[in-house]
């Protein structure tokens, strides 16, 4: 947990270096479990941040720190009067490079580690009490397309679609929509 902190301050701490190619900024998630996964959790939703560098006009790194909740694919269970509702969090930390075809189009390529804890709300008429795995990290990575175009000169909106191919069998195909800053020109 305490990585994850200083990835988080580290892309935070971008603006200070802003050159003419640092982008920085925040996305909406959806994901979708695929495979095996999806027996186990639905449709979830998350967030990210994601810090990019441009080494030239086609080429970029980028690295992201995301937070994605599944619900759990279950039906509700009621142990010792209690009804039982489960979660899976998703904590992926991931680098990757871009190519970026042409003006706005571009793939991605994105490997890390991917921390999953499972969540259990076991709830009566009188407590909700709530019990946790601790975060255990599975190697994945994920490949995919997305579309960028520019809000104004200081920003931009992207949208990319990519497949998380990850350890045990965690798959999910997962949509971000994400809003960018340029920080040179602010």
């Amino acid at each position: 947990m305490k990585n994850i902190i200083v990835i988080v301050i580290i892309l935070s701490s971008i603006s200070i270096f802003a050159q003419g190619k640092w982008v920085a900024g925040a996305s909406f998630n959806v994901g979708f479990p695929t495979g095996s996964f999806a027996n186990e959790a639905e449709t979830g939703i998350g967030g990210s941040l994601i810090g990019e560098y441009f080494f030239s006009r086609q080429f970029s790194a980028t690295l992201s720190v995301s937070y994605q909740n599944y619900p759990g694919n279950f039906p509700e269970l009621a142990v010792q009067g209690k009804v039982l509702d489960v979660s899976i969090n998703s904590i992926p930390v991931v680098v990757a490079g871009r190519y970026y075809i042409e003006e706005g189009l571009f793939t991605t390529l994105e490997l890390g580690p991917y921390f999953f804890r499972l969540n259990v709300d076991a709830s009566d008429l009188y407590t909700d009490d709530k019990y946790s795995t601790d975060y255990e990290a599975k190697f994945g990575g994920a490949f995919g397309l997305g579309y960028r175009f520019n809000l104004s000169e200081q920003s931009a909106m992207e949208f990319d679609g990519v497949y998380q191919i990850i350890q045990d069998d965690l798959n999910s195909v997962a949509l971000r929509l994400r809003i960018l800053i340029y920080l040179d020109k602010i």
